[in-house]
This record gives C-alpha cells, structure tokens and sequence, in this order.
C-alpha cells in the first residue's frame, strides 16, 4: 500500500508545486524546461537542465525537489535524497520535500529512523497535508523498524517502536498484534495477552491474532482459554491449519484424546494436503493407540512432503510400537538429519535392542550415545548404555 501511494506521489509532487520563494525568471523558465523533459522521461537530460536552474538561482527550491523526483525515477535513491535534503536546506519550511524525502527513507532506502524524523517534520508543518498521509506514513515507519527489531531479537526496542505506532494510530489491530508478538518474545505474557486481545477487539476476524491469544493463554497454562482462542481462530478462518493443530495439541495434554483425533480431521476436512496436520493427526492416533490409523496418517504426510522429518520419525516410533522393526529402521533412518536426528537415533538403539541381532549391542551404544546430546533423552540413554553393558539378572548366583 505505502509503495503504490510512492508511485503515485512522484509525479503528483512535480507538477503541482506549492508557490515557493520568488526565484529569477531564468531559473524558473529552467525549471518550467526540465518539467517537461520529466513528462517526456527524459530523465537525464531533466536533472541537467533542472541543475542549471539551480545554478542560475541556488535558492530555487523547487528545482532541488524536481532534482529528487527525477534521480527517484532513475533509482538513484541516494542522489536523490540528497537533493530532497538540499531543497528542505534552501526552503526549511517545504513539506512536500520533507514529505517524499521521508517516502524515499521508508520504501527504498529503509532509513525508518531517518523516515520518522521526516514524516514528524511535516506533521509538525502541516499535519493535514495529503489528507494526513504523513501519519500514516510515520506509524507505518515504527512498524517496520519493529519488524527489524523483532528480526534481530531486541524485544525491548520493538515494543518502543509498537507502542510508538499503536499511539500514533490507536485503530489499526495490526499494530497491536505486532506489540503483542514482541511482548511474546519479551516474555511480557500480561501485556502480550492485553494488546493481542486489542487486536481482536478491532478486528474480530483476525485468525492469526486469535491464534497467537491461543498461544499465550496456552504458555501460561489456561488451557480452557487457550481452545476457546484457537477455536475463534479457526471460526474466522476454517482453513488456519496451525490453529487446529495447536488446538488438538490442548486437548492432547489435557488427556482429551478423542477430541484431539476429531478436530484434525475436521482440519484435515478442509486443508486435505497439508503434511503437518497429517503429521499430527498420526501423532493423536498413536496417542490413542489407534496404530493402523497412525501409519495411515503418516504415510499420506510423507506422499505430501517426503521431507519431512518429523513424519518419518513418528512412523518409525509407531512401527516400533506395533513390532514392525524392519520398516520402523528404514523410517527413522530417513530421520537422521536435522530437528529429528537425535529422537531418530535413540529409536534405533531401542530397535536393535529389541531385535538383538549380531553386533547389535555396539551399534546400539553408538545410537545412544548421540542421543546423550539431548537433555531429554540424556537419562533414558545413559541407562540403556549402562544396562547394555554391565547387563543385570544373565548369571544365576551360586552359593
């Protein structure tokens, strides 16, 4: 939106030019030439002829403006700021200058530090100017400074550059969802949670905020909270495949099983294809010990997404769960790259124990060493290699 209304700004601002300080009519007869080379994109022969004008009069304001709006279309950002600066130094009161300099930071140059500084001085100038446009410009600045900042990790500053935006334009639900996910990231749940819900508030059908809200009430163990969130999000939008997921993951930890397998068939209902979803379904079904039904679920995941991981590992889990120890190897070594690698190779240990094959225990020690990487597999590992090793109850005792 803000780029759209940049193209459309240009050549707005070149030909309908405030009236400016009296300048010498050689200059401005240059000026008047160089406007009509733009019109023809001429656009080198334009900043020549606009630079004479400026020679012939260094206080030709307009001149300096055309200058920018010309290297703007020509792409060269830099030049072009610093003739918007130049026609701002000669007419310090010039809003339109101050106005495209601060588009040119925002879009092109992103300088949102720099663009705020530009859209406050024309506020300051003129705040009705374009129907106001410059405070949309500005709270549209802050958003994108937070974004950089919510990239970098620096919760703290986002929320400044949030808040900031959620004050200069205290309607717009986007804003308050971003305050909201850098309060998430702060860990400021209360806050979070207050600015999300604001969203929601404006904006009753943002599926994305009430995923989130679900998300937070989630993390701060309101589970009851959590569903009704998730189920708001999946009202506005049938086909959000993470609000299902997330909301059979509610009823999963709440030992609502049934439930769980039922909502992510009604999501599956409407996104057929989406391998995460059947990846949890399977998951819910194994939790059932629905086994068939887990495999199934799996395998449609992997026609979906034969990368994935997660799917493979599951299956494999399950493969073993049901004595299928061939086809369980095969899955969790597809497994062993990635997010996966260390569940994968704890599975295996557990497969070759269980099948005892020639040279297995080595092998095994091996899978279960790597599995030591993990905190949460750290014990379970540790046990199995001290039992694998020092093995309790193979010599009866003799008196």
């Amino acid at each position: 939106m803000i780029r759209r209304l940049l193209v459309a700004n240009v050549a707005a601002l070149l030909l309908v030019a405030p009236g400016l300080t009296q300048v010498s009519p050689e200059s401005a007869e240059k000026y008047t030439a160089g406007q009509e080379l733009f019109q023809k994109r001429r656009y080198a022969e334009a900043i020549k002829t606009f630079e004479e004008s400026i020679t012939l009069d260094g206080q030709n304001a307009q001149a300096y403006q055309a200058m920018g709006l010309t290297y703007q279309k020509m792409r060269n950002y830099e030049k072009a700021a610093e003739a918007y600066k130049m026609a701002t130094s000669v007419k310090p009161d010039y809003t339109g200058a101050y106005f495209a300099l601060g588009q040119l930071q925002l879009v092109s140059l992103k300088k949102y530090g720099d663009a705020q500084s530009s859209f406050r001085k024309v506020l300051d100038l003129d705040p009705g100017f374009k129907d106001g446009k410059a405070q949309e410009f500005l709270a549209g600045a802050h958003l994108r400074q937070g974004l950089i900042y919510i990239r970098q990790k620096n919760y703290k500053s986002a929320v400044e550059e949030y808040t900031t935006a959620s004050q200069i334009d205290p309607a717009n639900a986007k804003t308050f969802y971003n305050l909201g996910l850098a309060h998430k990231g702060a860990r400021n749940y209360k806050e979070a949670i207050e600015s999300v819900s604001t969203a929601t508030d404006l904006n009753p059908d943002y599926d994305k905020a009430y995923k989130v809200l679900g998300d937070l009430y989630k993390q701060t163990r309101k589970n009851s909270r959590a569903a009704l969130a998730y189920e708001k999000a999946i009202k506005a939008n049938p086909k959000n495949a993470r609000a299902y997921i997330s909301l059979a993951d509610v009823y999963s930890d709440t030992k609502q099983l049934a439930k769980a397998v039922s909502t992510l068939k009604k999501g599956i209902a409407q996104n057929a294809n989406n391998a995460k979803m059947l990846t949890a379904l399977g998951f819910a079904q194994h939790q059932s010990k629905d086994y068939s039904g887990a495999i199934a679920s799996y395998k449609k995941a992997i026609a979906q997404n034969a990368r994935s991981k997660e799917a493979q590992y599951r299956i494999s889990v399950t493969y073993f769960e049901t004595k299928q120890y061939k086809s369980a190897s095969a899955a969790a070594r597809k497994a062993l790259s990635g997010r996966y690698s260390i569940p994968a190779n704890v599975i295996l240990g557990d497969i070759l124990e269980a099948v005892k094959s020639e040279g297995w225990k080595d092998q095994a020690i091996a899978h279960y060493t790597k599995g030591l990487r993990d905190r949460r597999y750290k014990k379970y590992c540790e046990d199995k290699i001290e039992r694998i090793k020092n093995p309790m109850g193979d010599e009866e005792e003799t008196d």
